[in-house]
């Protein structure tokens, strides 16, 4: 009996590690792809997912590269009709690819509408397409103008300019003072060269096309701003001349070593790492203005480029995939970002949250700054927009073609395209 008794015993015993062995081979597991965040030196993120995995039981295949690599695989995955991912990248310039292909899942029924009224709304709404919520933003993406406040006050300026007009005078006063290149760029032939012709667009009071759909990258106020950005460059030789071949970080990196006194376009993360003496030796010296230079201060704007997470429709693990998109754009890891690292909170309530404002005055210019932000053009063709504008910009900054040649490719490629359901026109 005892002998019976103890093979009873074994066996149910093997049979209950079997169950567990299944059982865990049945684990649930999702793909996540995203960029590396700009701000994020410390593996926060990977943190955070490690911190979900612990909390939840589901696996996650983290997956970071450069948002140019992720975004290739993600686009490939996708046109392919594959379901390698769960939780993609989803940029604000994709927005109407997305929505136009039925690529990604609404999320209305996942998430409540607590949860998305306590989102910042112009980031939500970014991502909203007829009352369809096709992403969450994961980046508060805004760029703000930066200057080095004691190179201004070392030449005898108070104030950093409000005018592209006066932005200039203070260049050439600057480099009598000893600054050779007052202004960093970031002009490689990569995806942010399309952003910076759009914010210098709006800055001169255009954009790529106009409301009644008549193709306006061509006309005199674009063309003056391509002008503007050529010029700087190649004839007024305030721009930093390896500008055509920075990366943005390549060009913080030199305004972090004091080798330019303007930074029209940082990331937000631009003012943290600028006081990091681990990172720079501008320490103390670096402020966020208040407004931006424009061809008229009526006309100040800045680009605001968020980035959300979005569930393919091909996923087989949508349910999984919400739960780590709702668990790690929290209220709580947003705040834990925001203060370790500096990134801009996705939430409202924490822009009134003393603590994070004690560690963030500077917020206060950035909101001032945020009130002029824009959006970029918001088409179903925007990635090859955005392949023929750096190429043809490029070859302008290179001294290749003139600013209106460059003006008439980008423009020749747009017309006849639809917008809203209508041909673009010239």
């Amino acid at each position: 009996m005892k002998l019976r008794l103890r093979i009873v015993l074994l066996v149910t015993l093997v049979a209950l590690l079997a169950v567990g062995s299944v059982s865990g081979l049945a684990a649930e597991k999702i793909t996540v792809i995203m960029p590396r965040h700009e701000m994020d030196l410390i593996g926060l993120w990977e943190q955070q997912t490690a911190e979900f995995e612990q909390e939840t039981g589901i696996q996650v295949e983290f997956i970071q590269m450069s948002w140019n690599e992720v975004a290739d695989k993600v686009l490939a995955d996708l046109a392919a009709g594959g379901n390698t991912y769960d939780v993609i990248e989803f940029d604000n310039g994709w927005v109407a690819k997305f929505a136009g292909a039925d690529w990604v899942e609404p999320l209305n029924s996942f998430a409540s509408q607590e949860y998305l009224d306590s989102l910042v709304g112009g980031l939500l709404n970014t991502f909203t397409q007829d009352g369809q919520v096709l992403g969450i933003p994961w980046n508060n993406d805004t760029r703000f103008f930066f200057y080095n406040e004691a190179m201004l006050q070392a030449a005898g300026l108070t104030a950093p300019p409000r005018t592209w007009e006066e932005m200039v005078e203070q260049a050439r006063i600057l480099q009598e003072n000893g600054v050779q290149f007052p202004v960093t760029e970031y002009w490689n032939q990569e995806w942010s060269l399309a952003s910076s012709l759009a914010f210098y667009m709006y800055s001169f009071g255009t954009d790529f096309v106009d409301d009644q759909g008549i193709i306006t990258v061509d006309k005199p106020e674009a063309v003056q701003a391509l002008t503007f950005m050529v010029d700087m460059l190649r004839d007024m030789e305030i721009a930093h001349p390896s500008s055509v071949t920075l990366s943005q970080e390549a060009a913080a990196d030199l305004f972090y070593r004091g080798s330019s006194a303007f930074f029209f376009q940082g990331p937000p993360v631009t003012f943290a790492y600028a006081n990091d003496p681990e990172r720079s030796t501008v320490v103390g010296q670096i402020q966020a203005a208040s407004w931006l230079p424009a061809a008229d201060e009526q006309l100040q704007a800045t680009l605001t480029l968020p980035e959300a997470f979005a569930i393919p429709k091909s996923s087989k693990n949508k349910e999984a995939a919400w739960k780590y998109i709702e668990w790690m754009i929290s209220p709580e890891k947003d705040k834990e970002r925001a203060n370790a690292l500096g990134s801009l909170p996705l939430f409202n309530a924490l822009y009134v949250d003393e603590e994070l404002l004690a560690t963030y005055p500077y917020w206060e210019q950035f909101g001032e700054q945020s009130a002029v932000a824009k959006p970029l053009l918001m088409v179903e063709w925007y990635d090859e927009l955005v392949q023929t504008t750096i190429v043809a910009v490029q070859r302008a900054l290179l001294g290749m073609v003139t600013p209106q040649e460059a003006a008439d490719q980008i423009a020749q490629f747009m017309e006849g395209l639809e917008m809203n359901g209508a041909a673009l026109v010239r």
